[in-house]
């Protein structure tokens, strides 16, 4: 049994939460093409993404979270930097933001958390830091991020490709008592032709679910759960639409008319994802 809370104390917690909800909310904005993080084993969730179909709200407690990872990602350059003494580039000195990288027209895209130079004469690596509860960073340690974490493995691989570069520097920080863990994971060819395939498919205008159902422990956690199982009716638009597919100028060009189109017309229909076989 927890002990008592005053009633204005749990009004804090509550406006806390309530604070957090309504920030995201006011600063929405979907994302509208397929990106590292997206997870790749799924065509319907890539799919949903390169379309910008409405993602799930995101709870307080899950913002905050990404929120903390946010401030170590960025206090654990800081170690790389000042207390490794490895020469980081966590911003591209042209733009002053994260290194990406983009394909058709922008459909495709990649950040990375930046390029690592050893300086041993070597080219540069991709640098991936993911921050970690105990449990999984105890996987990490024992099998390995393709073993442990195959969601970040492919993230990396999409990376390296998009990037043209060969090998990545894997940090893992453990936010339950502050250890460190590194890998340097190079190009796997198969694993990135299985990515690449998926993406491929998604282009194509495929939208097979990698599930059955929706309780599906793979879905359980999906920021597309309800736009993929629901198909709530959208307010109509070219890239929502069955007849329209992704072109090189990052717009969607429409199946009927072979033309790109901005505006949805009398023959919209909404795209609709489809079970797993």
């Amino acid at each position: 049994m927890n002990h008592p809370v005053h009633p204005q104390a749990l009004e804090v917690v509550e406006a806390i939460d309530a604070g957090f909800l309504q920030a995201s909310r006011n600063s929405e904005e979907t994302r509208c093409y397929i990106g590292a993080s997206t997870g790749h084993d799924c065509v319907a969730r890539l799919q949903l993404s390169l379309r910008g179909f409405p993602s799930d709200p995101v709870d307080a407690q899950l913002q905050r979270i990404f929120r903390e990872g946010h401030r170590l990602e960025y206090q654990i350059v800081r170690d790389l930097k000042e207390r490794a003494n490895l020469r980081v580039y966590e911003k591209d000195s042209l733009t002053g933001k994260q290194h990406s990288r983009s394909w058709l027209g922008g459909h495709i895209v990649c950040h990375s958390d930046g390029l690592v130079d050893f300086e041993d004469g070597s080219p540069l690596s991709i640098l991936e830091i993911k921050t970690m509860n105990e449990a999984n960073f105890n996987k990490f340690v024992s099998y390995g991020v393709k073993a442990s974490h195959k969601k970040y493995y492919s993230q990396m691989m999409m990376m390296l490709a998009m990037f043209g570069i060969e090998r990545s520097l894997f940090i893992s920080y453990c936010k339950n008592n502050s250890k460190y863990h590194a890998e340097i994971v190079h190009f796997d060819q198969s694993e990135w032709d299985e990515i690449y395939n998926n993406i491929q498919a998604a282009l194509d205008g495929h939208a097979g679910r990698i599930a059955s159902y929706p309780e599906d422990w793979r879905c359980k956690m999906c920021f597309k759960k309800t736009a993929c199982w629901e198909n709530p009716k959208l307010s109509p638009a070219c890239r929502f639409c069955k007849h329209s597919k992704p072109n090189e100028k990052g717009g969607f060009s429409c199946k009927l008319t072979g033309k790109e189109e901005t505006e949805a017309c009398e023959k919209f229909e909404q795209l609709k994802m489809v079970s797993k076989i």
